[in-house]
């Protein structure tokens, strides 16, 4: 089966999964994540909301609104892992893909949500490939991981171990200045589905200012290193963005798996923009409202 492929101006690329087995990558044939493949396979981005409320309302919204999958955050949010996996497990099976951004590289807190559900897992601040390596074994049972057994999401193939590890994605961030060194060895580690980039985090690392990570260009150069090695090793690179204008951006440099915005930086932009047209009725003058600076609507 193909793995996401992608294509981007001059970075053109047919890809062909070489991580998988085949036996894991048959029994993710249609999972909600399998959509997102699809979309891939056909040269075209995933485009995400990011959920930092802590509301589960929000993450309806996100899904009635046709985004090709949602992110709930728990490394910059109000939500824990707990909150995402009580979320999780009413979700209705069917529906669009969701994916965790858990706190930090943890065997339990990756193995409760993809217990619960979870479509995919994005694991912060992966600096090594056996950072890596143990984010991976953490969807997967024995001997080929380190998952407990106990699922509990509605709908689960409980009976199929390979279908419960197959059908979680994992990707994982680079932030640092040692990932980005180790960033080929890091998207060689088998079963790896893609890395996504933190760019505020990653410009911090290599001395630049967070503020800009999301409005200059000042991540090129480092970005097309992890383009680079994501394409050499077969798998998707992602990142945030804050509304569609960067979005095509990163879109156009090979990104396929794209964080349109959260929940309060759109409805700051929204209600800032709504209410400063109602407030100049009349004026010409143009009072709209850029998004957020940071993902997190601040």
């Amino acid at each position: 089966m193909a793995h996401p492929g992608w294509s981007a101006g001059p970075h053109r690329r047919s890809l062909i999964c070489s991580h998988s087995s085949t036996r894991l990558e048959e029994k993710a044939h249609d999972m909600p994540y399998q959509r997102m493949r699809e979309l891939w396979d056909a040269d075209r981005p995933a485009l995400g909301g990011w959920v930092v409320s802590g509301s589960e309302f929000a993450l309806g919204v996100f899904r009635r609104a046709g985004f090709d999958y949602v992110g709930i955050d728990c490394q910059h949010s109000v939500s824990s892992e707990a909150t995402a996996a009580e979320w999780l497990a009413r979700t209705p099976p069917g529906t669009v893909p969701t994916i965790v951004r858990v706190s930090k590289n943890d065997t339990a807190y990756i193995g409760r949500l993809a217990d619960a559900g979870a479509d995919g897992i994005i694991v912060p601040m992966v600096n090594t490939p056996e950072d890596a390596a143990a984010a991976v074994g953490a969807v997967r049972y024995p001997p080929g991981g380190a998952r407990s057994f106990g699922p509990i999401g509605v709908g689960l193939p409980v009976s199929d171990l390979d279908a419960l590890a197959a059908r979680v994605a994992v990707f994982v961030m680079i932030e640092t200045a040692e990932a980005l060194d180790n960033v080929a060895a890091i998207a060689a580690v088998p079963g790896l589905a893609g890395i996504y980039v933190g760019p505020a985090d990653l410009s911090i690392a290599l001395g630049m200012n967070p503020m800009r990570a999301f409005s200059s260009d000042q991540l090129i150069e480092p970005f097309e290193r992890i383009r680079a090695a994501c394409e050499a090793s077969n798998i998707v690179l992602g990142l945030h963005t804050l509304n569609a204008s960067g979005a095509r951006q990163w879109i156009e440099r090979g990104a396929r798996m794209v964080t349109l915005g959260s929940d309060t930086g759109m409805l700051l932009s929204a209600a800032s923009n709504e209410l400063g047209a109602a407030r100049t009725v009349g004026d010409e003058t143009s009072h709209s409202v850029e998004s957020s600076a940071t993902p997190y609507g601040r």
